[in-house]
């Protein structure tokens, strides 16, 4: 039986694909704050305004949303990533 060193401070590897697909939801979630936006704008050109209100609140309800998301990712890639500083250090 083959000795293996298991440890948990093993570096991920991740590819470009890896990185398109998370450019790519964040795109997703520009595209529907920005299609709200647009509306709203579109709505007040042709003084359609009486849904407005709700589409901003929608679209500042949506980017809160996806940025708390983002930041939970992020704090997930920061831990990883200063994990696996400290085992090259050790």
């Amino acid at each position: 039986m083959p000795n293996q060193i298991n440890s948990t401070n093993t570096p991920k590897t991740y590819d470009a694909g890896d990185m398109a697909d998370v450019h790519l939801l964040a795109k997703q979630h520009l595209s529907w704050v920005s299609a709200l936006v647009s509306t709203v704008i579109r709505n007040n050109k042709t003084d359609k305004t009486f849904h407005n209100k709700e589409l901003l609140e929608v679209a500042q309800y949506l980017s809160e949303s996806f940025a708390n998301d983002h930041d939970l990712q992020c704090e997930g890639y920061q831990a990883e990533w200063d994990a696996n500083k400290k085992a090259v250090i050790l």
